[in-house]
């Protein structure tokens, strides 16, 4: 059963990737660059400060003394 299996995935996979990656490199690198942010989100370990405002990239954006407001 592993034979079967590992041998079909090996056999048919890897040609199959490698051909579909040269005909639409694009895809695929936005594919990764995707997984790979959504891995970040994922396991990324949360500041240790805490916010009231939303925090992207470690640029604060809430909890501000109001300049810039135009007042």
């Amino acid at each position: 059963m592993q034979e079967l299996l590992f041998g079909t995935l090996s056999g048919t996979w890897g040609p199959q990737i490698i051909a579909y990656s040269q005909q639409y490199p694009w895809r695929v690198f936005a594919a990764v660059l995707v997984a790979i942010l959504l891995m970040d989100l994922m396991f990324r370990k949360r500041s240790s400060n805490t916010g009231d405002g939303l925090e992207l990239g470690g640029l604060d954006f809430g909890g501000g003394d109001g300049d810039g407001c135009g007042d």
